[in-house]
This record gives structure tokens, C-alpha cells and sequence, in this order.
């Protein structure tokens, strides 16, 4: 009755016929389930297997960096151990031979056995130890300072134009050798000859904090290297040791002067 109505309302409309599913259509329906399930699985296998595969190449690459650098740590403690016996044969060589011509030539040079005096102090403290957390104290390395300064006085058969200024209680820490990099410069690079133009070295503890500074008339180079080595590594070494906040350095430079502002909080 229903389909007799449709195709009166619309005699041009296919009336539709009764679905009537038999085995054969089961059996496709069933296959077409069957075959993109089966599609879907395989292909989400795949894309885990190209994943894990990917994973274990990264894995494997990381593992044989890994043994790289091993490797290579372990060849640095091989030449760590073996510059460590060469450092405790050396120093023990070279004080005994300093102490030798310190007492052979006592007598007959003053001047040349003070020079050797001052050497000897001046390599004992390179090679002094430090406390545990890498850092010396700051009394000692301006009493390294001071005998560095008297050792190139002594170099030179002219005076050398350069004065020191050590105020406040020179106390705390600071890693060694920090300063005498700055002070090795201004005699590498400097003209201390010019007595219009002295170069000064100055040291003060304010409020547990370290002023250390060097001005000095820069000497003419003729294609040498200048300040950028020593200041470059004493910069790579302020930030081994110390959090931005805690120090300050500042390089000064023109064609004629070169001046250094050094700030460390003294711990």
C-alpha cells in the first residue's frame, strides 16, 4: 500500500525494492570487514615497525657515541696519569737543580742567587696545592704577585717603572693564578720604561669583595699578539668558578693604554 502511495506522489521515483540479505551476501560483507581490518592492522604494523626501527638506529647511533667518548675519556686519564708522573718527577728535578745553583753561585753573584731564590718560590707556588674547592687563598697570590714583580725587576739592568698597591685584609679565596695572568701581561705587552707613564697594579678587599686592577702604556707591537690570550682564558676561568652575578670584568683599551677592572665577591 505504502509503495503503491510514493509511486502515486511520484510516479517517476524508483520505488524501492525489499532487501532480502542472503548467504552470499554475508559472506561478501564478512571479506570486505575481513580485508580492511586486516589492511588497517598491517599497515599500522608497519608504521610501528618503521617507528621501533627508527628508534633502535637512534639508540644504536647513541650507543656508539657513547663508546666514542669513552674512549676518548679514556685516553685522556692515560695522559692525565702519565703528565701527573711526569709533574711529580719534574718539580723534584728542578728544585734540587735550582737549589744546586742557588749555592754555587751564593757567594760569587748575589744578585744572580736572589734571582734564583725568587724563581724557585715563584715555581713552588705554581705547583702548590690547592684547597678542595679549587681556589688558593688570596694572601698567597699576592705574595706570588710581589715576587714575580721582584723576579723581572731583577731580569733588566734598567729599573722597571711599575708600582703595587695592596690595601684592606687581603682575605678569601680566588683561583690560582688568576691575577698573575693579568700582571703576566701587563710585563708581556707593556712598556714599563716610561717613567711619565708608570704602570701601577692595585689590590683591595672592600666589604668581602676583591678590587683587583692594572694600567700600563701598551708597548708598540710589530705583528705579535697582543692581550686577547691570557684575557680569554682568564675569562674561561672566572666562569668555571663563579656565577655571573658574582664578578665583574671590564678591558679598557686605546692606541696608548691598557687597564683591567676586575670584581670577585670573596668567598
Amino acid at each position: 500500500m505504502q509503495f503503491g502511495i510514493e509511486k502515486l506522489v511520484n510516479p517517476f521515483r524508483d520505488v524501492p525494492r525489499e532487501f532480502n540479505p542472503d548467504k552470499i551476501w554475508y559472506l561478501r560483507a564478512t571479506w570486505r570487514c575481513f580485508y580492511f581490518l586486516s589492511f588497517s592492522t598491517a599497515y599500522w604494523f608497519l608504521r610501528q615497525t618503521i617507528k621501533n626501527q627508527k628508534r633502535i638506529n637512534q639508540m644504536e647511533l647513541e650507543g656508539l657515541q657513547a663508546e666514542r667518548e669513552k674512549a676518548e675519556l679514556e685516553k685522556g686519564l692515560v695522559r692525565s696519569q702519565n703528565a701527573l708522573l711526569q709533574a711529580q718527577i719534574s718539580p723534584h728535578l728542578l728544585f734540587n737543580t735550582l737549589n744546586f745553583i742557588y749555592n754555587s753561585v751564593q757567594d760569587v753573584s748575589p744578585k744572580a742567587s736572589e734571582g734564583v731564590l725568587l724563581l724557585s718560590e715563584v715555581m713552588h707556588y705554581a705547583l702548590q696545592r690547592v684547597h678542595d674547592d679549587g681556589k688558593t687563598d688570596l694572601q698567597h697570590e699576592v705574595e706570588h704577585i710581589e715576587k714575580y714583580i721582584a723576579l723581572n725587576q731583577l731580569r733588566f739592568s734598567y729599573p722597571l717603572h711599575l708600582q703595587m698597591k695592596c690595601s684592606g685584609r687581603l682575605q678569601g679565596k680566588i683561583p690560582p693564578l688568576l691575577l698573575l695572568t693579568f700582571v703576566e701581561n701587563t710585563f708581556k705587552h707593556g712598556d714599563l720604561t716610561d717613567p711619565t707613564q708608570t704602570a701601577c697594579i692595585s689590590v683591595a678587599n672592600q666589604q668581602d669583595t676583591l678590587h683587583f686592577s692594572t694600567s700600563n702604556k701598551k708597548r708598540k707591537h710589530h705583528g705579535g699578539r697582543g692581550y686577547g690570550i691570557g684575557i680569554q682564558n682568564a675569562k674561561t676561568r672566572l666562569r668555571e668558578f663563579y656565577d655571573e652575578q658574582d664578578y665583574t670584568l671590564t678591558i679598557d683599551e686605546d692606541e696608548q693604554r691598557h687597564a683591567v677592572h676586575l670584581k670577585i665577591k670573596l668567598t
